[in-house]
């Protein structure tokens, strides 16, 4: 009797050791994640862990693909063509839970709005916006839903004392502003940058006043569950990026453009200092912000009025990620 008892439990914890390897050896170790632009402050957390080896020392390979519009990300992303997206604003990923797509926001790089907003010269002030035209890049998108509660802010009625404008992307916007098609339009820091010293009207710099995360990480339910050892190491990795990111600017920029990006020195330099002060330390989820854009798309009938906050964030294990980089002494 308690020789086979001994047998029963040497094979249990044979299994379970077995179980663990086989586990192990499922979890993927090749990355891919979508990016939706080049603009180094969306950019900038992850090329800093490519550079400095961060997913290196996670035991991974990833690699980033560009495809330009947050539905194009997501349908990628949907598709199982790759593994994360980062994308600027919540709005496709919260129209694409409620139609029933198993997708989660896993992390936050950035707690606010990463636009510059600009004039020409008879526009100067917010109150000069008022009976004006504003460019945004399309219906729906993130620039638009900024500038509706960057208005609203500063008591300017969106809907009646200003006319919102779809014209697509930057060099459009600025080309409308220059030929007197709309009075002003947000722009990205780098553009916002390049375009000051061109001549336009600094109006505000919203990241000042909008505590709305602009980038966010996202990836399949289906990823974590199956693969929660990779998830953790990615986000891991990126915590470090984020680290380095936000409280090194030499050595960010530096990693910057030994991973791929470019730009003019003194233009990289002087949006750095804009946008900096917004990006998240450790990808802790800015939910007072994401409350705020999924309000908006309830009232605008977009996403039904039952649903929660909760049913589109998973950081169970980012704060696994947050946790163990604590307790290594590589998270301030």
């Amino acid at each position: 009797m308690g020789i086979r008892r001994f047998s029963q439990i040497g094979i249990c914890l044979l299994a379970v050791l077995l179980s663990a390897r086989l586990s192990l050896a499922q979890e993927k170790k090749n990355v891919r994640m979508v990016f939706v632009s080049l603009a180094w402050n969306s950019e900038i957390p992850f090329r800093v862990a490519l550079a400095r080896g961060f997913f290196k020392q996670q035991g991974l390979s990833v690699e980033p693909i560009l495809i330009r519009g947050g539905p194009a990300a997501i349908a990628a992303l949907v598709s199982g063509e790759v593994d994360f997206a980062a994308i600027g604003g919540a709005q496709a990923v919260f129209r694409s839970r409620a139609r029933g797509l198993d997708i989660s926001i896993v992390g936050c790089t950035s707690s606010t709005t990463n636009y510059i907003l600009l004039g020409n010269k008879q526009t100067r002030t917010v109150e000069d916006l008022r009976g004006k035209m504003i460019g945004v890049t399309g219906a729906g998108t993130y620039s638009e839903f900024a500038m509706k509660a960057f208005l609203k802010k500063h008591n300017i009625n969106p809907d009646k004392d200003v006319t919102l404008r779809a014209i697509g992307g930057t060099v459009l916007r600025a080309a409308a502003i220059e030929k007197g098609i709309i009075a002003a339009a947000p722009f990205s820091p780098e553009d916002g940058v390049r375009l000051i010293k061109a001549g336009y009207s600094v109006i505000s710099n919203l990241s000042e006043s909008l505590g709305i995360p602009q980038n966010i990480i996202v990836t399949r339910n289906e990823v974590l569950e199956k693969f929660p050892e990779m998830s953790k190491r990615v986000l891991k990795a990126y915590i470090q990026g984020m680290q380095l990111a936000k409280f090194n600017k030499r050595a960010a920029i530096k990693a910057g453009y030994e991973s791929g990006l470019s730009g003019e020195t003194d233009i990289v330099n002087a949006a750095y200092d804009l946008y900096a002060p917004g990006l998240t330390a450790d990808l802790s989820i800015v939910t007072g912000g994401l409350q705020q854009m999924l309000d908006e798309d309830i009232r605008a009938g977009l996403v039904d009025k039952n649903f929660t906050l909760d049913r589109v964030v998973n950081d169970r294990i980012l704060k696994i990620a947050q946790q163990e980089l604590r307790a290594e002494g590589r998270l301030k």
